[in-house]
């Protein structure tokens, strides 16, 4: 009885301590949500000034990309995980122009410490701003600890480039490294099914080899070196530099210390990459002289986020283009984070449906992923050019692959020197982990109604039937994704087929190819469209996906969580280890079938 009566008592203690624990979870979620309701309220009562005479800084943080659509939520929120921190191109790219014609803005001030990647094609589309911005009489000039090599593209095109007395300029160049998992995969006991068309495609080649393939290394080594030609090009342009001295830094850079006697603030003084070594008090004091203004306190400045909300909001135009964003890999359904099928199709649907839009321009960042995807997206895309509305494919840093044949058929394509694009192959990949049971002792047997029945199975493995099944559907997406591009680009298929097995190409290659129609950036796909739809007086009109309900809330929180902390908090193995995940867990195609170039998210970073 006693005995009884304890074991109540302590199944009664444990359920009062889970609804306590229960009970404070969800008002500490009620908590946060108040908060950010009576954030979102304050932020949107108060109107920011723009200072007469003023200091416009842009300070973009993260990584740089097409449209920031970082993945925002409670449990990040609660548990003091760091926010994915992202900063929208075309944010920085209206805050610049605008400030170009106004009077009250004098000068930009660029702030790149919090910035983590940043493209090479992305540099030179915000540089061409801070180019046209510099041409009305106004200074730019650039003011950090230190300049990572993305930093630098953009720093650049300033007009002085300040560093601290203990920063240093760093070019690590461009590479292309992955872990080969043959290994580990034999002796886990799995097998690798590999099909793929096009002697280039290495996306699956970390699953059945040790090392990077001949092919591979040709066409990467070729591609490292391509980046970095573009890069040491611009750089030297923007700043005068001598070859001989700007290529001895970048390659001996450990005699370029020894001589300076490790002193990396003097090294990239000596050989102007910087213009002068300051603190950050003397920096602000000689901006506010440059414009002016006393220095004191910060009156004389404003952040481009800040700026942006002082605007006025634009006027609705009668005839528009729509610009629509294809941004991360292509998948299947909706995912607000990757360039997914059922969420593109829908937007350029509405497009279409909109008697104000006269014309479509679809920017395209992507590496592709999903064969069916893909084409779902490229469909909807030709539908709207049936219905008299032209389509332009503004390429960014990467459209490749699955990337590319969504652009296949576009009235037009325009890419940026250095987009990477092409990859026209396709891979099939199944896993099959019958060895692996069988040596713990797990076997499978069943009977089937015909020979493929239960073939490419995870458990059972593959036959040889199976195996001749698949490589025959590869092998026809392939001829498919070569016809569409003959048909799009009024080529031969064997010209096509010549220039795709899988090889990737630089943008200024694609056009000598035929695969581009000319070189530019998004504002040239603007002007394209617009000529294409006979329209002298227009207006841009964005279609993205609704942002999820309380999600402004929630980003304003978590950045004023990651404010003061170091960009670089994550190690470089865990982003890539997590980058790597998140391609992973997004690869939905039905058919398991991709034109993805796996190699071009390595490319394309900084």
């Amino acid at each position: 009885m006693l005995g009884g009566m304890k074991k109540r008592n302590l199944l009664s203690r444990i359920g009062l301590a889970i609804t306590r624990a229960r009970n404070f979870f969800i008002n500490a979620i009620f908590l946060l949500l108040v908060a950010a309701v009576l954030i979102g309220l304050f932020q949107g009562l108060t109107e920011f000034r723009v200072p007469d005479g003023g200091v416009l800084v842009l300070d973009p943080a993260g990584v740089l990309v097409e449209e920031a659509r970082s993945e925002y939520d409670l449990m990040g929120l609660v548990s003091q995980s760091e926010p994915l921190r992202q900063t929208g191109i075309n944010d920085l790219l209206k805050a610049v122009d605008h400030a170009a014609d106004d009077e009250r803005i004098r000068m930009i001030v660029l702030r790149l410490d919090e910035l983590v990647s940043a493209d090479s094609a992305h540099a030179r589309q915000l540089g061409k701003s801070l180019e046209r911005f510099k041409a009305t009489g106004k200074e730019v000039v650039a003011f950090g600890r230190g300049y990572g090599q993305g930093q630098y593209a953009i720093a650049s095109f300033a007009d002085s480039i300040f560093m601290h007395p203990f920063g240093h300029v760093s070019f690590p160049g461009y590479g292309r490294y992955s872990a080969y998992f043959k290994g580990f995969l034999d002796w886990a006991g799995v097998n690798v099914h590999l099909f793929r068309v096009g002697k280039y495609k290495e996306a699956a080649e970390p699953f059945i080899r040790e090392d990077m393939s001949p092919e591979a290394r040709e066409v990467n080594q070729a591609m490292v070196n391509d980046v970095w030609g573009a890069y040491r090009r611009m750089v030297m342009a923007n700043r005068s530099l001598d070859a001989g001295a700007f290529d001895r830094y970048t390659r001996a850079y450990e005699e370029v210390l020894e001589e300076f006697g490790g002193d990396t603030a003097r090294a990239a003084l000596e050989f102007r990459l910087v213009d002068e070594l300051m603190t950050p008090d003397h920096a602000r004091d000689r901006i506010a002289a440059s414009v002016g203004q006393s220095g004191e306190g910060s009156d004389f400045r404003i952040g481009f986020r800040h700026y942006l909300r002082a605007l006025p909001p634009d006027l609705p135009s009668k005839r528009n283009i729509a610009l629509i964003t294809a941004q991360g890999p292509v998948v299947m359904g909706k995912d607000r984070n990757a360039a997914a099928a059922e969420d593109l199709v829908a937007l350029v649907r509405k497009a279409r449906e909109d008697s104000s839009v006269a014309a479509l321009v679809l920017r395209i960042d992507s590496p592709g992923g999903s064969v069916l995807a893909s084409e779902l997206i490229r469909e909807e895309l030709e539908v709207a050019q049936q219905h008299d509305k032209p389509v332009v494919a503004s390429m960014g840093p990467v459209a490749a692959s699955g990337g590319y044949w969504i652009a296949a058929t576009a009235n037009r394509i325009i890419a940026h020197p250095t987009t990477i694009t092409g990859s026209i192959g396709v891979v099939g990949l199944l896993l099959t982990f019958e060895r692996t049971l069988s040596d713990i002792g797990v076997q499978s047997d069943g009977v089937g109604s015909l020979p493929l029945t239960g073939d490419a199975n995870p458990v059972l493995g593959i036959s040889e039937s199976g195996k001749r099944v698949i490589q025959a559907n590869v092998g026809g997406i392939y001829d498919r994704f070569v016809n569409l591009v003959a048909r799009g680009r009024d080529m031969t298929p064997e010209a096509v087929d010549e220039i795709g097995q899988g090889r990737v190409w630089l943008g200024s290659q694609a056009l000598g190819l035929g695969l581009v129609d000319e070189l530019g950036d998004l504002a040239d796909a603007v002007e394209a469209a617009a000529e294409l739809a006979s329209l002298e007086d227009y207006g841009i009109k964005r279609f993205a996906p609704p942002s999820p309900p309380g999600e402004q809330f929630l980003r304003q929180l978590m950045e004023s969580q990651a404010m003061g902390r170091p960009a670089g908090t994550l190690s470089s193995v865990s982003r890539q280890l997590g980058s790597a995940w998140a391609l992973a867990s997004r690869l939905n195609d039905p058919g398991n079938l991709y034109a993805i170039c796996e190699s071009c998210l390595v490319l394309k970073q900084p």
